[in-house]
């Protein structure tokens, strides 16, 4: 394996409770060479003690200190900056990575010259481990095909752990600020400047799933707005980006967008989530006023068209 070294970025924000378990997920991977950039986004319940213990105890450890928290977005931010290595990857302060996850990446990524690599994981729901994103296939995509599979969210999702980068993809590109989750509005943009993405299902990396996570709404039935409104907004931008830049993509972009609204719409109308009654209406007549188009995308599945129909009679 080439002498080839990885940054490794984590943020942690008030996690003493995890952190630890996701510190030595990194320290104890088969490949060591690699630096872990610590980024301290201003924690108040003792993390910063736990940081300031590892990084005094491990060399290959950078700690940023963060004196206030001002979001996650910040601290990918100040942790791309003090990247210094060709590949970089994000994990999350609550999560676990397997030992031989980094290797595994790094394998994939020489062997096959891709910008991204990516492996399967776990969702660790109150202790019981459910399959996210595992398959035996190996996959070698370019770039149309590398987006088709992100926007489809089959094999992967734009969440950045699990996934090896070229560094040189960020260039030009930051995680957007004052946001509440800072994925959806960027991985799309770093795929769109991959031209060969590979992956394989293997599971090395432990999503960590408790009432902590921004992302939990996802897998429950309470919307929050504000995280509904985000995410249109977002999907919005990103259709129109797409479309731009990589035009091949254009139809699946857009159909995206309308299959995200559809299904919330169908949330919303089942759970009876009142909290959402504005932009329930306001999904229905972008649905609406798209209806042509939508129903006759060479994407849309017979469930959509009933949850469409009845949404809109």
């Amino acid at each position: 394996m080439p002498n080839t070294s990885i940054s490794v970025i984590m943020c942690t924000y008030n996690r003493k409770e995890f952190l630890p378990r996701a510190i030595e997920s990194i320290l104890s991977q088969t490949f060591n060479l690699f630096e872990l950039i610590l980024v301290n986004n201003g924690s108040t319940d003792g993390s910063d003690v736990i940081c300031q213990k590892y990084a005094k105890a491990d060399s290959r450890i950078k700690l940023i200190t963060i004196k206030n928290n001002q979001g996650a977005p910040k601290g990918r931010n100040a942790g791309l900056k003090a990247a210094s290595c060709k590949y970089l990857t994000m994990v999350d302060d609550d999560d676990q990575c397997e030992p031989q996850m980094l290797e595994f990446l790094l394998k994939l990524m020489n062997e096959y010259q891709a910008d991204i690599s990516l492996c399967g994981s776990w969702n660790d729901i109150d202790g019981k481990k459910e399959p996210y994103f595992i398959y035996d296939d190996l996959l070698i995509l370019d770039k149309v095909q590398g987006l088709e599979e992100l926007l489809k969210r089959e094999r992967f999702n734009v969440a950045p752990p699990t996934k090896l980068f070229c560094k040189s993809l960020f260039d030009g590109i930051s995680f957007k600020e004052n946001v509440l989750v800072d994925d959806i509005h960027i991985i799309y943009k770093i795929f769109a400047k991959a031209d060969r993405v590979v992956g394989q299902g293997k599971p090395l990396y432990r999503f960590t799933k408790h009432h902590g996570n921004n992302s939990r709404f996802i897998q429950t039935n309470n919307l929050s707005p504000e995280l509904l409104k985000e995410y249109l907004s977002a999907f919005r931008e990103r259709a129109e980006y797409l479309s731009a830049e990589v035009p091949e993509i254009a139809l699946r972009a857009r159909y995206s967008e309308w299959s995200y609204m559809v299904s919330m719409c169908d949330k919303i109308k089942k759970y009876s989530c009142t909290s959402c009654a504005d932009l329930y209406d306001h999904m229905v007549k972008s649905i609406r006023s798209n209806y042509q188009e939508w129903i006759n995308s060479p994407f849309i599945t017979d469930k959509e068209i009933s949850i469409v129909h009845g949404i809109l009679s």
